[in-house]
Protein backbone atom coordinates (compact mmCIF):
# COMPACT_ATOMS: atom_id res chain seq x y z
CA UNK A 1 0.00 0.00 0.00
CA UNK A 2 1.24 3.68 -0.88
CA UNK A 3 0.69 6.90 1.00
CA UNK A 4 -0.13 9.88 -0.99
CA UNK A 5 0.59 13.36 0.42
CA UNK A 6 -3.29 13.75 2.80
CA UNK A 7 -2.50 10.88 4.42
CA UNK A 8 1.19 11.79 5.06
CA UNK A 9 -0.61 15.03 6.48
CA UNK A 10 -3.20 13.64 8.60
CA UNK A 11 0.00 11.90 10.22
CA UNK A 12 2.22 14.39 10.93
CA UNK A 13 -1.06 16.34 12.16
CA UNK A 14 -2.45 13.08 14.21
CA UNK A 15 0.83 13.36 16.35
CA UNK A 16 0.37 16.66 17.26
CA UNK A 17 3.78 17.24 17.33
CA UNK A 18 4.81 21.01 19.21
CA UNK A 19 6.87 22.32 15.98
CA UNK A 20 7.72 25.29 18.07
CA UNK A 21 9.39 23.31 21.32
CA UNK A 22 11.22 20.84 18.15
CA UNK A 23 12.41 23.56 16.84
CA UNK A 24 13.81 25.49 19.43
CA UNK A 25 11.24 28.06 19.49
CA UNK A 26 11.28 27.99 15.72
CA UNK A 27 14.91 29.01 15.35
CA UNK A 28 15.21 25.50 13.55
CA UNK A 29 11.66 25.37 12.47
CA UNK A 30 12.77 25.81 8.38
CA UNK A 31 15.45 23.19 8.96
CA UNK A 32 12.70 20.71 10.88
CA UNK A 33 10.20 20.86 8.00
CA UNK A 34 12.84 20.05 5.25
CA UNK A 35 13.88 17.06 7.52
CA UNK A 36 10.41 15.67 7.66
CA UNK A 37 9.08 16.21 4.24
CA UNK A 38 12.37 14.28 3.29
CA UNK A 39 11.48 11.85 5.16
CA UNK A 40 7.82 11.15 4.42
CA UNK A 41 8.11 11.50 0.93
CA UNK A 42 4.23 10.75 -1.14
CA UNK A 43 3.33 8.05 -2.81
CA UNK A 44 6.01 5.21 -1.05
CA UNK A 45 4.93 1.88 0.05
CA UNK A 46 4.52 1.63 4.00
CA UNK A 47 7.87 -0.54 4.55
CA UNK A 48 9.56 2.25 2.73
CA UNK A 49 9.31 4.61 5.46
CA UNK A 50 9.87 1.85 7.91
CA UNK A 51 13.29 1.35 6.49
CA UNK A 52 13.91 4.94 6.54
CA UNK A 53 13.48 5.40 10.19
CA UNK A 54 15.00 2.42 10.91
CA UNK A 55 18.31 3.54 8.81
CA UNK A 56 18.12 7.00 11.00
CA UNK A 57 17.94 5.37 14.04
CA UNK A 58 21.32 2.89 13.28
CA UNK A 59 22.81 6.71 12.75
CA UNK A 60 21.70 8.10 15.74
CA UNK A 61 24.70 8.28 18.65
CA UNK A 62 22.33 10.24 21.05
CA UNK A 63 19.67 8.15 23.46
CA UNK A 64 17.37 10.55 23.35
CA UNK A 65 17.15 10.74 19.72
CA UNK A 66 16.83 7.00 18.84
CA UNK A 67 14.20 7.14 21.47
CA UNK A 68 12.33 9.18 19.41
CA UNK A 69 12.87 7.63 16.43
CA UNK A 70 11.58 4.56 18.27
CA UNK A 71 8.10 6.54 19.53
CA UNK A 72 7.98 7.58 16.05
CA UNK A 73 8.13 4.30 14.77
CA UNK A 74 5.48 2.78 17.68
CA UNK A 75 3.12 5.89 16.65
CA UNK A 76 3.31 4.50 12.86
CA UNK A 77 2.22 1.65 13.75
CA UNK A 78 -0.88 2.83 15.51
CA UNK A 79 -1.61 4.99 12.62
CA UNK A 80 -1.63 2.24 9.85
CA UNK A 81 -3.75 0.43 12.11
CA UNK A 82 -6.13 2.92 13.27
CA UNK A 83 -6.71 4.20 9.31
CA UNK A 84 -5.65 2.09 6.86
CA UNK A 85 -7.43 -1.30 7.96
CA UNK A 86 -3.68 -3.41 8.70
CA UNK A 87 -4.12 -5.96 10.61
CA UNK A 88 -1.58 -7.40 13.56
CA UNK A 89 0.07 -9.93 11.21
CA UNK A 90 0.45 -7.55 7.95
CA UNK A 91 1.95 -5.10 10.30
CA UNK A 92 4.49 -7.41 11.64
CA UNK A 93 5.63 -8.14 8.13
CA UNK A 94 5.96 -4.79 6.84
CA UNK A 95 7.43 -3.69 9.91
CA UNK A 96 10.02 -6.11 10.35
CA UNK A 97 8.78 -6.50 14.18
CA UNK A 98 7.72 -9.36 15.64
CA UNK A 99 4.03 -10.01 15.73
CA UNK A 100 3.96 -10.48 19.73
CA UNK A 101 5.78 -6.74 19.95
CA UNK A 102 3.10 -5.32 17.42
CA UNK A 103 0.26 -6.21 19.45
CA UNK A 104 1.85 -5.17 22.85
CA UNK A 105 2.66 -1.18 21.07
CA UNK A 106 -1.47 -1.48 19.83
CA UNK A 107 -2.18 -2.59 23.89
CA UNK A 108 -0.62 -0.15 25.38
CA UNK A 109 -2.10 2.84 22.99
CA UNK A 110 -5.48 1.55 23.61
CA UNK A 111 -5.09 0.85 27.48
CA UNK A 112 -3.35 4.44 27.83
CA UNK A 113 -6.88 5.91 26.20
CA UNK A 114 -9.03 3.67 27.43
CA UNK A 115 -8.00 2.37 31.39
CA UNK A 116 -11.33 0.70 31.91
CA UNK A 117 -11.17 -1.75 29.27
CA UNK A 118 -8.09 -3.24 29.99
CA UNK A 119 -9.15 -6.36 30.99
CA UNK A 120 -10.91 -7.02 27.41
CA UNK A 121 -8.02 -5.39 25.58
CA UNK A 122 -5.92 -7.79 27.16
CA UNK A 123 -7.98 -10.15 25.44
CA UNK A 124 -8.07 -8.78 22.54
CA UNK A 125 -4.38 -8.48 21.54
CA UNK A 126 -2.96 -11.27 23.29
CA UNK A 127 -1.04 -13.31 20.84
CA UNK A 128 0.24 -16.82 21.66
CA UNK A 129 0.75 -18.81 18.84
CA UNK A 130 1.52 -17.75 14.70
CA UNK A 131 -1.86 -19.20 14.62
CA UNK A 132 -3.19 -17.15 17.50
CA UNK A 133 -7.01 -15.56 15.56
CA UNK A 134 -6.08 -12.27 17.23
CA UNK A 135 -3.35 -11.90 14.56
CA UNK A 136 -6.20 -11.12 12.18
CA UNK A 137 -7.25 -8.16 14.32
CA UNK A 138 -7.96 -5.18 12.78
CA UNK A 139 -9.63 -1.87 14.74
CA UNK A 140 -12.77 -2.09 12.78
CA UNK A 141 -13.06 -5.73 15.38
CA UNK A 142 -12.29 -4.08 18.47
CA UNK A 143 -14.29 -1.07 17.35
CA UNK A 144 -17.58 -2.88 17.09
CA UNK A 145 -16.81 -5.51 19.71
CA UNK A 146 -15.98 -2.67 22.55
CA UNK A 147 -17.40 0.10 21.25
CA UNK A 148 -14.87 2.52 20.82
CA UNK A 149 -14.76 6.25 19.23
CA UNK A 150 -12.90 6.62 15.75
CA UNK A 151 -11.34 10.19 16.12
CA UNK A 152 -8.60 8.70 18.98
CA UNK A 153 -5.70 11.18 19.59
CA UNK A 154 -2.13 10.11 18.45
CA UNK A 155 -0.04 11.96 21.82
CA UNK A 156 -1.56 12.50 24.77
CA UNK A 157 -0.82 15.59 27.26
CA UNK A 158 1.76 13.84 29.32
CA UNK A 159 3.71 12.61 26.39
CA UNK A 160 7.04 14.18 26.07
CA UNK A 161 8.56 12.89 22.84
CA UNK A 162 6.35 15.36 21.66
CA UNK A 163 8.18 18.58 22.58
CA UNK A 164 11.87 16.84 22.34
CA UNK A 165 14.25 19.20 20.81
CA UNK A 166 15.57 17.15 18.65
CA UNK A 167 17.33 19.81 16.37
CA UNK A 168 19.80 20.66 19.11
CA UNK A 169 21.42 17.26 19.36
CA UNK A 170 25.50 16.86 17.64
CA UNK A 171 24.07 13.35 15.62
CA UNK A 172 21.14 15.36 14.28
CA UNK A 173 23.10 17.40 11.45
CA UNK A 174 25.17 14.58 9.98
CA UNK A 175 21.14 12.43 9.90
CA UNK A 176 19.93 15.20 8.45
CA UNK A 177 22.33 15.61 5.56
CA UNK A 178 22.13 12.31 5.04
CA UNK A 179 18.76 12.11 4.42
CA UNK A 180 18.95 14.81 2.22
CA UNK A 181 21.87 13.26 -0.40
CA UNK A 182 19.66 10.21 -0.31
CA UNK A 183 17.15 12.01 -1.94
CA UNK A 184 19.57 13.68 -4.37
CA UNK A 185 20.76 10.76 -5.21
CA UNK A 186 18.32 8.12 -5.67
CA UNK A 187 20.60 5.40 -6.79
CA UNK A 188 21.66 4.72 -3.10
CA UNK A 189 20.67 1.57 -1.67
CA UNK A 190 19.19 1.89 1.39
CA UNK A 191 19.32 -2.19 2.24
CA UNK A 192 23.38 -1.96 1.74
CA UNK A 193 23.40 1.05 3.86
CA UNK A 194 21.18 -0.89 6.92
CA UNK A 195 23.70 -4.05 6.33
CA UNK A 196 26.63 -1.87 6.55
CA UNK A 197 25.82 -0.26 9.95
CA UNK A 198 25.19 -3.70 11.13
CA UNK A 199 28.41 -5.12 9.75
CA UNK A 200 29.90 -2.48 11.99
CA UNK A 201 27.98 -2.86 14.54
CA UNK A 202 29.04 -6.70 14.99
CA UNK A 203 32.69 -5.94 14.39
CA UNK A 204 32.87 -4.15 17.18
CA UNK A 205 31.18 -6.63 19.30
CA UNK A 206 33.63 -8.79 18.14
CA UNK A 207 36.21 -6.47 18.99
CA UNK A 208 34.64 -5.75 22.25
CA UNK A 209 34.78 -9.52 23.00
CA UNK A 210 38.35 -10.37 21.98
CA UNK A 211 39.69 -8.01 24.29
CA UNK A 212 37.60 -9.50 27.14
CA UNK A 213 38.52 -13.14 26.13
CA UNK A 214 42.29 -11.47 26.31
CA UNK A 215 41.96 -9.81 29.66
CA UNK A 216 39.90 -12.58 31.11
CA UNK A 217 42.91 -14.90 30.03
CA UNK A 218 45.54 -13.16 31.70
CA UNK A 219 43.86 -12.46 34.36
CA UNK A 220 43.29 -16.22 35.08
CA UNK A 221 46.94 -17.15 33.99
CA UNK A 222 47.79 -14.14 36.88
CA UNK A 223 46.14 -15.92 39.29
CA UNK A 224 47.40 -19.58 38.69
CA UNK A 225 50.73 -18.23 38.89
CA UNK A 226 50.35 -16.09 42.60
CA UNK A 227 48.70 -19.00 43.45
CA UNK A 228 51.31 -21.59 42.54
CA UNK A 229 54.09 -19.31 44.48
CA UNK A 230 51.91 -18.97 47.33
CA UNK A 231 51.32 -23.23 47.15
CA UNK A 232 55.08 -23.22 47.47
CA UNK A 233 55.75 -20.85 50.23
CA UNK A 234 52.88 -22.88 52.52
CA UNK A 235 54.35 -26.08 51.68
CA UNK A 236 58.20 -24.97 52.49
CA UNK A 237 56.77 -23.32 55.96
CA UNK A 238 55.15 -26.58 56.52
CA UNK A 239 58.37 -28.59 56.00
CA UNK A 240 60.04 -26.86 58.89
CA UNK A 241 57.46 -28.19 61.41
CA UNK A 242 57.72 -32.08 60.58
CA UNK A 243 58.00 -34.40 63.13
CA UNK A 244 61.02 -36.14 63.31
CA UNK A 245 60.95 -39.88 65.52
CA UNK A 246 64.37 -40.33 66.18
CA UNK A 247 63.45 -41.89 69.18
CA UNK A 248 60.86 -44.65 67.65
CA UNK A 249 62.23 -48.12 68.41
CA UNK A 250 61.98 -49.56 65.21
CA UNK A 251 62.17 -53.01 66.64
CA UNK A 252 58.50 -52.77 68.10
CA UNK A 253 55.72 -54.61 66.26
CA UNK A 254 52.10 -54.68 66.63
CA UNK A 255 50.27 -56.68 68.60
CA UNK A 256 46.14 -58.16 68.62
CA UNK A 257 43.87 -56.52 70.48
CA UNK A 258 42.94 -57.42 73.70
CA UNK A 259 39.25 -58.39 73.69
CA UNK A 260 38.43 -57.63 77.47
CA UNK A 261 40.26 -53.72 76.96
CA UNK A 262 37.76 -53.33 73.84
CA UNK A 263 35.47 -53.97 76.02
CA UNK A 264 36.44 -51.18 78.94
CA UNK A 265 36.08 -48.42 76.18
CA UNK A 266 32.66 -49.83 74.16
CA UNK A 267 30.03 -47.13 74.58
CA UNK A 268 26.81 -48.19 75.33
CA UNK A 269 23.67 -46.83 72.32
CA UNK A 270 22.07 -44.62 74.76
CA UNK A 271 25.86 -43.46 75.97
CA UNK A 272 26.12 -42.30 72.21
CA UNK A 273 22.44 -40.98 72.12
CA UNK A 274 22.96 -38.73 75.09
CA UNK A 275 26.83 -37.34 73.49
CA UNK A 276 24.86 -36.48 70.08
CA UNK A 277 22.31 -34.64 71.85
CA UNK A 278 24.98 -32.76 73.72
CA UNK A 279 26.27 -32.00 70.52
CA UNK A 280 23.61 -31.06 68.43
CA UNK A 281 22.08 -28.43 71.15
CA UNK A 282 25.95 -26.44 71.45
CA UNK A 283 26.62 -26.52 67.89
CA UNK A 284 23.32 -25.05 67.67
CA UNK A 285 22.90 -23.02 70.56
CA UNK A 286 23.12 -19.53 68.80
CA UNK A 287 20.70 -20.72 66.64
CA UNK A 288 18.13 -18.10 67.35
CA UNK A 289 20.36 -15.31 66.97
CA UNK A 290 21.51 -16.26 63.46
CA UNK A 291 19.93 -14.45 60.30
CA UNK A 292 16.50 -15.30 59.30
CA UNK A 293 16.60 -13.59 55.82
CA UNK A 294 17.02 -16.74 53.35
CA UNK A 295 14.40 -17.58 50.73
CA UNK A 296 11.77 -19.81 51.32
CA UNK A 297 12.64 -23.60 50.91
CA UNK A 298 12.72 -25.68 48.33
CA UNK A 299 9.39 -26.68 46.49
CA UNK A 300 8.23 -30.04 46.98
CA UNK A 301 6.04 -31.74 44.17
CA UNK A 302 2.69 -33.35 45.75
CA UNK A 303 -0.73 -34.41 45.14
CA UNK A 304 -4.27 -33.83 46.37
CA UNK A 305 -3.81 -37.53 48.22
CA UNK A 306 -0.84 -36.53 49.46
CA UNK A 307 -2.00 -33.48 51.38
CA UNK A 308 -2.99 -34.34 55.59
CA UNK A 309 -5.71 -35.16 56.86
CA UNK A 310 -5.91 -32.05 58.97
CA UNK A 311 -3.84 -29.14 58.24
CA UNK A 312 -4.19 -27.52 62.02
CA UNK A 313 -1.49 -30.03 62.67
CA UNK A 314 0.42 -30.47 60.03
CA UNK A 315 2.37 -27.68 60.70
CA UNK A 316 3.54 -29.53 64.08
CA UNK A 317 4.45 -32.82 62.49
CA UNK A 318 7.78 -34.54 63.96
CA UNK A 319 10.16 -35.60 60.80
CA UNK A 320 11.35 -39.22 61.07
CA UNK A 321 14.36 -38.27 62.71
CA UNK A 322 12.72 -36.38 65.74
CA UNK A 323 10.97 -39.13 66.72
CA UNK A 324 14.02 -41.53 66.65
CA UNK A 325 16.09 -38.95 68.35
CA UNK A 326 14.32 -37.59 71.08
CA UNK A 327 17.09 -34.98 71.89
CA UNK A 328 17.51 -34.10 68.03
CA UNK A 329 17.22 -30.36 66.50
CA UNK A 330 15.42 -28.96 64.39
CA UNK A 331 16.12 -26.57 61.78
CA UNK A 332 13.51 -23.67 61.75
CA UNK A 333 14.43 -21.16 59.64
CA UNK A 334 12.02 -21.52 57.09
CA UNK A 335 8.85 -21.42 59.79
CA UNK A 336 6.52 -24.28 59.72
CA UNK A 337 3.68 -23.04 57.61
CA UNK A 338 3.23 -23.92 54.52
CA UNK A 339 1.71 -22.84 50.75
CA UNK A 340 0.52 -24.38 48.28
CA UNK A 341 0.79 -23.66 44.31
CA UNK A 342 -1.68 -25.27 41.85
CA UNK A 343 -0.20 -25.19 37.89
CA UNK A 344 -3.04 -25.27 35.12
CA UNK A 345 -3.26 -25.34 31.69
CA UNK A 346 -6.64 -24.23 29.34
CA UNK A 347 -7.42 -23.94 26.17
CA UNK A 348 -10.20 -21.62 27.63
CA UNK A 349 -8.76 -19.40 30.79
CA UNK A 350 -11.94 -17.31 30.51
CA UNK A 351 -13.96 -20.66 30.78
CA UNK A 352 -11.90 -22.08 33.36
CA UNK A 353 -11.85 -18.29 35.52
CA UNK A 354 -15.41 -18.46 35.97
CA UNK A 355 -15.58 -22.16 37.03
CA UNK A 356 -12.92 -21.07 39.91
CA UNK A 357 -14.67 -18.35 41.17
CA UNK A 358 -17.68 -19.96 41.78
CA UNK A 359 -15.64 -22.37 43.93
CA UNK A 360 -13.81 -19.21 45.62
CA UNK A 361 -17.29 -17.61 46.51
CA UNK A 362 -18.94 -21.60 47.96
CA UNK A 363 -15.51 -21.92 50.04
CA UNK A 364 -15.67 -18.21 51.25
CA UNK A 365 -12.40 -17.93 49.81
CA UNK A 366 -10.17 -14.00 50.65
CA UNK A 367 -8.10 -12.09 48.18
CA UNK A 368 -4.35 -10.96 49.22
CA UNK A 369 -4.14 -7.27 49.49
CA UNK A 370 -5.43 -5.47 46.17
CA UNK A 371 -4.94 -8.41 43.78
CA UNK A 372 -7.97 -9.28 41.85
CA UNK A 373 -8.61 -13.26 41.69
CA UNK A 374 -8.36 -13.97 37.40
CA UNK A 375 -5.78 -11.28 37.19
CA UNK A 376 -5.10 -11.20 33.34
CA UNK A 377 -1.16 -10.85 32.39
CA UNK A 378 0.28 -11.86 29.32
CA UNK A 379 -0.04 -16.32 28.86
CA UNK A 380 -2.50 -16.74 30.92
CA UNK A 381 -4.44 -15.84 34.67
CA UNK A 382 -3.65 -15.92 38.04
CA UNK A 383 -5.33 -16.18 41.30
CA UNK A 384 -3.42 -15.13 45.01
CA UNK A 385 -5.39 -16.14 47.64
CA UNK A 386 -6.13 -16.95 51.39
CA UNK A 387 -8.03 -20.45 52.31
CA UNK A 388 -9.20 -21.20 55.40
CA UNK A 389 -6.96 -24.16 56.88
CA UNK A 390 -10.22 -26.36 57.62
CA UNK A 391 -11.83 -26.23 53.79
CA UNK A 392 -8.49 -25.99 52.37
CA UNK A 393 -7.79 -29.47 51.39
CA UNK A 394 -11.53 -29.66 49.78
CA UNK A 395 -10.83 -26.59 48.26
CA UNK A 396 -7.24 -27.97 46.29
CA UNK A 397 -9.39 -31.10 45.47
CA UNK A 398 -12.35 -29.17 44.08
CA UNK A 399 -9.45 -26.78 42.16
CA UNK A 400 -7.94 -29.65 40.63
CA UNK A 401 -11.31 -31.31 39.23
CA UNK A 402 -12.02 -27.82 37.44
CA UNK A 403 -8.91 -28.62 34.90
CA UNK A 404 -5.91 -30.83 34.73
CA UNK A 405 -3.66 -29.49 37.38
CA UNK A 406 -0.17 -29.73 39.81
CA UNK A 407 0.09 -28.91 43.49
CA UNK A 408 3.32 -27.99 44.57
CA UNK A 409 3.89 -27.38 48.30
CA UNK A 410 6.78 -24.76 50.38
CA UNK A 411 7.89 -23.74 53.84
CA UNK A 412 7.20 -20.02 53.88
CA UNK A 413 8.13 -18.02 56.97
CA UNK A 414 5.32 -15.31 56.06
CA UNK A 415 1.80 -16.29 56.56
CA UNK A 416 -2.01 -14.58 55.97
CA UNK A 417 -4.08 -14.47 58.71
CA UNK A 418 -4.41 -16.80 61.57
CA UNK A 419 -6.22 -20.07 61.03
CA UNK A 420 -5.47 -19.76 56.89
CA UNK A 421 -2.90 -21.04 54.16
CA UNK A 422 -1.62 -19.44 51.02
CA UNK A 423 -2.99 -20.64 47.87
CA UNK A 424 -1.75 -19.74 44.56
CA UNK A 425 -3.34 -20.54 41.25
CA UNK A 426 -1.70 -20.05 37.41
CA UNK A 427 -3.69 -21.01 34.95
CA UNK A 428 -1.60 -21.31 31.81
CA UNK A 429 -2.97 -20.44 27.80
CA UNK A 430 -2.61 -23.17 25.33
Amino acid sequence: MQLDLDDLNKFKEWLELDLDSISWEGRFLEEFEDFWNALFIENRNVEFYFSRIDLLKSKATSGPLVTWFNWLREKFICYLFLYKGFTIRELGIISLKDEKAVALILRDFFIERFPHLEESLNDSFQVGTKISKNLQLTFKNIQDRLVLTSGLRGSLEDEVLTTLEVTLYPDWKTIHELLKKMNDDNKINLDKMVKGASFNKQLKFFQELALLFLFGGLLIFTVKVINKHYEDYLIQKISLFEPNFFWLDKSLSFKSKDPLAANEVELSYKELEKLEALESKSVFKDETSSSRYDVESDVVLTSVEALPRDFTVADLEQSEYEEVKKGGYRDSRYGRRKAYRVMMTSVNPKETKQKLLKVLKFFEVKQVDNVKPGTSIPGGLYFNLYVKRNNLKEFLSRVSSVEESTILESKTVFGGPYGTNKVFIWIKNI
